[in-house]
């Protein structure tokens, strides 16, 4: 079978071959191009040490990047590249990391130590596509299968587990069952990852196609992580998640939406200050009245989020939202540049400071106009609010 490699990796796979070394296309690059899907990058693996490599590569750019561990970054056509050398892992001590590598000059041994067989497929131009542990099947039965015993593959890293919900939910994959039974025993070993790495995998599995079969296949493992999703919970929140766009924001904001302590998990599991803002904006205006314009408008001069999020999450939790009429609303208030902020008056602090206020004075005074002008737009003139102001005085 031939899958197309660009040039800019061709010429580095050249350039080892020339030297007598091997070299292949490995992992995610050769999964998605079997499965017809975007590839995002290309890692190389070969047989040449990192010391020979940087002498291959000794007219390019290389980036030291992992070189302890085999792996440089070569800037090739001003794309940067990985290679790492074959290799095999010693023990794993912590569920995680292994206690050491050692080189390899046999390309099975290095795909022997990955996770999944649908990521340990190689290529190159010369020798094709090469499995050596059924990879190819398993795409074409859509199966997630650890590599070799699934029970010590999980024990080797953790972090595994949520790989493998992740690849099965973007995938709409099915994961096979020995794999699926060990996750499960073995989900407890979550608590040797760092809430930042199950952070990152939590996002990916959130903006997958298939979250509502993960969620009820394993809440059990998301609960290692997130107790506070129980069963009925997640059972209550799967009409809204299935209606929900693929966004881990608004998913997680629809999950956590009967949950008092909503912050408190977010910063457990490390969410930005961006991410937790965008949730909890979400949540605590779940039930926000918008039945008008003037309620929008309302409503936007106190959002501090983007109201497109809001209104996709407010669509997929609340059937009573008009979300029709309230779209309609939102764009004439864009189209027709009616005010709803402070920053959209035409007066400011310094004229009201001028008319005889200070200190909050002027805050409240802004405010009133502000709400003048959001029910009648029309008035937002220097005159009319100038005199509405001294009217009050």
């Amino acid at each position: 079978m031939q899958i197309q490699i660009p040039d800019y990796i061709q010429v580095l796979i050249d350039l080892l071959n020339q030297n007598h070394y091997s070299a292949y296309v490995v992992g995610g690059a050769i999964r998605n191009a079997l499965l017809g899907l975007p590839i995002h990058d290309y890692d190389l693996t070969t047989d040449a040490t990192p010391d020979e490599m940087l002498q291959v590569f000794s007219t390019h750019r290389v980036f030291k990047t992992g070189i302890q561990h085999g792996t440089i970054t070569v800037l090739s056509k001003g794309q940067p590249v990985e290679i790492t050398t074959f290799r095999s892992e010693n023990v794993y001590e912590d569920h995680r990391h292994p206690s050491g590598v050692s080189f390899s000059k046999c390309i099975e041994e290095d795909c022997k130590r990955r996770d999944f067989t649908i990521n340990a497929l190689c290529y190159n131009n010369s020798e094709g596509l090469i499995d050596f542990f059924g990879g190819i099947d398993d795409l074409q039965h859509k199966i997630i299968r650890c590599i070799g015993n699934a029970s010590e593959r999980i024990d080797e890293d953790a972090l595994r587990i949520l790989r493998a919900l992740r690849f099965a939910g973007r995938l709409s994959f099915t994961i096979e069952e020995k794999t699926a039974n060990a996750i499960h025993k073995q989900k407890d070993l979550l608590h040797y990852i760092s809430e930042e790495r199950i952070h990152n995998e939590w996002i990916g599995i959130l903006e997958t196609n298939s979250l509502t079969s993960i969620l009820v296949e394993y809440s059990d493992v998301i609960q290692v992580f997130i107790p506070e999703l129980t069963k009925d919970i997640i059972h209550h929140s799967l009409t809204a998640i299935y209606q929900s766009p693929l966004d881990a924001n608004i998913r997680m904001a629809i999950l956590l939406k009967n949950i008092p302590n909503a912050k408190e998990i977010l910063e457990r599991l490390k969410y930005s200050g961006v991410e937790q803002s965008i949730i909890l904006s979400c949540i605590q205006n779940s039930e926000f009245k918008l039945s008008s314009k003037i309620e929008l408008k309302q409503f936007l001069s106190t959002l501090k989020i983007p109201f497109d999020t809001y209104h996709r999450y407010r669509s997929a939790i609340d059937t009573g939202y008009q979300k029709e009429n309230i779209h309609a609303y939102h764009q004439e208030i864009h189209n027709m540049h009616e005010p709803y902020q402070l920053k959209d008056l035409v007066i400011d602090g310094n004229v009201v400071k001028e008319l005889g206020y200070q200190g909050k004075e002027i805050a409240f005074t802004l405010q009133k106009c502000l709400n003048t002008v959001i029910e009648n737009p029309e008035n937002n003139t220097i005159e009319y609010l100038t005199n509405m102001i001294k009217r009050t005085l």
